[in-house]
């Protein structure tokens, strides 16, 4: 006995009733680098890091580098901070 299965189209509520998983976007990795001058006298460097927690690191130094030009005097920046894409 030979069985033919027919093959039709998907109708709209069949194609709704599908499950799809979205995947999150993709970020190149990047490499933070705070610029020390006062303190250490070179840099520090963080590597393959989300650029949303790059942007976070960068901000707590300015956060930090504002707090020591008020402590200190400085009339320059004491820290800096750089976000580099690979």
């Amino acid at each position: 006995m030979d069985m033919v299965l027919e093959k039709k189209p998907l109708g709209f509520a069949d194609i709704e009733a599908q499950t799809a998983l979205e995947l999150p976007d993709r970020e190149t990795p990047t490499t933070v680098i705070i610029g020390c001058l006062a303190v250490c006298g070179g840099q520090i460097r963080i590597q393959n890091v989300d650029v949303t927690v790059a942007a976070q690191i960068c901000a707590d130094v300015d956060v930090l580098n504002n707090s020591l030009i008020a402590l200190t005097g400085a009339t320059t920046d004491v820290l800096s901070c750089t976000i580099k894409g690979h």
